[in-house]
């Protein structure tokens, strides 16, 4: 699939699941974890690298929205409504990172570059360096998915990183094929069936 129509689907499923139903969340989130399956300790990481982010979010819900008190008696009690609220959202969030991961975050760095700015390209008519944000981007999206355990280190001694960057970097943009343009169509018609079913 072109690297510019798997940043549009996963825009796309990401617009479309905060309206999901709880049965089709988890036919999602299943079907999620099933692709993931294969490299299982990189989704074990990725959760782990987002636990405080969905610990933050159940957290803010559990207290924010008003109910019945989970804990009776204690007057600073969560809701039992806010905890639900909460735990849901956190597992939308948890669906959308994987499927930013499996769609995006996994692409070669060329690849990735040349789906953004592929999708940047139309711009360029209005004076928008398509191939500079790209690049920044794309690399910085790349920075993030690498589960390095010296990224720290690395991040510390800046420019010594940016040195052994190239100079030039050739970008190759691939050529959009029809099955891209139907597979966009099919996502956007089984996604909007199914937002506007839930």
């Amino acid at each position: 699939m072109h690297p510019g129509a798997r940043i549009l689907l996963a825009i796309l499923s990401a617009l479309a699941l905060p309206g999901l139903s709880f049965f089709y969340l988890a036919f999602i989130s299943l079907a999620l974890v099933a692709l993931s399956f294969s490299d299982f300790a990189r989704l074990l990481q990725l959760l782990r690298r987002s636990r405080w982010l969905l610990l933050g979010m159940v957290l803010v819900y559990a207290w924010q929205l008003p109910g019945a008190p989970l804990i009776e008696g204690i007057a600073l009690s969560p809701s039992r409504e806010g905890v639900l609220a909460g735990l849901i959202q956190a597992w939308r969030l948890a669906a959308m990172l994987l499927l930013i991961d499996l769609l995006i975050l996994r692409l070669p760095v060329d690849a990735l570059l040349a789906g953004i700015a592929s999708l940047l390209w139309p711009l360029r008519t209005l004076g928008l360096p398509a191939e500079r944000v790209a690049l920044r981007l794309g690399l910085t999206l790349h920075a993030l998915a690498d589960p390095a355990p010296d990224r720290r280190r690395l991040l510390a001694d800046a420019d010594r990183a940016a040195n052994r960057l190239p100079e030039v970097l050739t970008l190759r943009l691939p050529a959009w094929r029809l099955a891209d343009g139907l597979i966009l169509a099919l996502a956007v018609l089984t996604l909007g069936g199914i937002w506007l079913a839930a």
